[in-house]
């Protein structure tokens, strides 16, 4: 009889197959996977996972439970570098940052707490942080396609609305649900972490529930792929 294996129930896949760079994303869109060069593609119990030559993919779900885990349970492979991929919103568009634009966060607020998004009670909320070292090397060579922004990671897409206000006066821009807890896991298993995410909702003038006009869509489809491309071309060099 076989010995269960967590890890690989979990995953689809034996910790010996995780690579040193983890690409972690909530959700994935069409064709993402052969866009990576990933052509085998696992589901276990949680998560499901893939590796192309250079890296590891990992599609967790949505929420900072799902994600925060994912990298807990990274510890004891041979990760050491940690990549979340994913979507975001924007408070509102500037000159610079708009629908489709790519974003990487130099801090994240954590508001991850519905119960406490819902209370209010809480305005001191803790802050995560990317690895300095690998944000400084990335932007080395991306920084004119990769915009740098406050986030913030929220627990209710229904009380982002009514929280505007208060977003601004934190000097919130962009808000997700997953990257504070992705950069906090990672500093607790001490791997290096950092964030892209591209624009696909702005909460003034095209909120997540809005449908987008076929531009738009375009918009954010060319977006994915330049953001794949940038990705790729990083983690060869983090190969060296």
């Amino acid at each position: 009889m076989r010995i269960m294996n967590k890890f690989e129930t979990l995953f689809g896949v034996k910790e010996s197959k995780i690579k040193s760079t983890c690409i972690i994303m909530p959700f994935l869109k069409k064709d993402i996977l052969k866009d990576f060069g990933i052509k085998e593609f696992s589901k276990g119990r949680l998560y499901s996972t893939g590796s192309s030559e250079l890296f590891t993919l990992i599609h967790t779900g949505i929420s900072a439970s799902l994600t925060g885990d994912a990298v807990l349970y990274l510890n004891n492979t041979s990760c050491k570098n940690i990549i979340l991929f994913g979507s975001c919103g924007l408070i509102e568009s500037t000159k610079d940052i708009k629908l489709g634009t790519l974003i990487t966060p130099l801090k994240c607020l954590s508001i991850e707490s519905f119960t406490e998004m819902l209370s209010g009670c809480n305005r001191n909320w803790s802050v995560s942080y990317p690895d300095k070292n690998m944000l400084e090397s990335f932007l080395k060579t991306n920084n004119q396609h990769v915009k740098k922004v406050v986030c913030a990671s929220v627990g209710s897409l229904n009380l982002e609305e009514e929280n505007i206000d208060l977003f601004r006066t934190k000097g919130i821009e962009a808000i997700d649900m997953e990257c504070s807890a992705v950069f906090a896991a990672s500093k607790h298993i001490n791997c290096r972490a950092m964030a892209i995410l591209y624009v696909s909702d702005i909460l003034i003038e095209k909120p997540f529930y809005m449908r987008l006009n076929k531009k738009e869509e375009l918009m954010i489809n060319s977006s994915i792929k330049n953001a794949v491309r940038i990705l790729c071309d990083f983690i060869k060099k983090l190969s060296l």
